[in-house]
């Protein structure tokens, strides 16, 4: 079961100008919580926030059930060092193995990575250097990453950004499987049929927090602010 995420307070500034507004609530344990408003708004920021990317005024507190555990982030436009010498499967036996990357693979890390890869669908791009990789690669392979880890909380910002049809289908499965678990997500997302069908919380941002409730209560009470 992923945390439960409180927010007390929370407000960010840029040089004197607000970015958020105070803000106050519970992201609740084990649910999708889709984070939507105008382009502007600030939702970037939050997740960033909430993530301690961003320096802020107020709390943010997680009460995990257990032990506390690694968060997978994945970033509207990921970004790799292109002169980084690493391959795709030396990134991600990085994430669960400390042996030196310049010995041999084993047999079953080798298992492990080509059955992460074959689960976001880059199949038989293990070879390639990081550098290398589009921008729907590299979506893919920060799943992959965050898949490994098994982690309890997902922040996902734009998660669709460069990815193809199917892999748009193969994101949607996976944050499915992810609920199932009892996994904790928060998603920045701009598509609203989507946030309809998926998401079990809306935030609505503008500055702070407008409003918060299921999809059909933010759509039925503020529909020109998510439209």
């Amino acid at each position: 079961m992923g945390p439960s995420i409180i927010l007390q307070g929370l407000a960010l500034s840029l040089n004197r100008v607000s970015i958020l507004k105070p803000i106050d609530g519970t992201f609740e344990a084990g649910k999708l919580h889709a984070i939507v408003g105008p382009n502007g708004a600030g939702k970037s920021s939050l997740l960033k926030s909430v993530l301690g990317l961003r320096p802020h005024s107020g709390e943010v507190f997680r009460e995990w059930p257990g032990a506390p555990g690694p968060v997978a982030y994945v970033p509207q436009q990921s970004q790799f060092e292109p002169s980084l010498p690493i391959t795709i499967n030396e990134f991600l036996l990085a994430t669960f193995s400390r042996r030196p990357l310049w010995l041999p693979m084993s047999t079953a890390a080798k298992s492990r990575i080509d059955s992460l890869l074959a689960h976001v669908g880059l199949n038989g791009k293990g070879h390639l250097r990081l550098g290398q990789l589009s921008g729907g690669e590299r979506q893919r392979l920060l799943l992959a990453q965050g898949l490994d880890q098994q982690s309890q909380l997902w922040c996902l910002d734009e998660p669709m950004t460069g990815l193809d049809q199917e892999g748009q289908e193969m994101v949607n499965r996976l944050l499915l499987q992810l609920r199932e678990q009892g996994v904790t997500m928060l998603v920045v997302h701009h598509d609203m049929a989507w946030v309809r069908r998926y998401a079990d919380r809306v935030w609505l941002i503008d500055g702070g927090l407008v409003a918060v409730g299921t999809p059909d209560e933010i759509f039925a009470h503020s529909p020109q602010e998510v439209a």
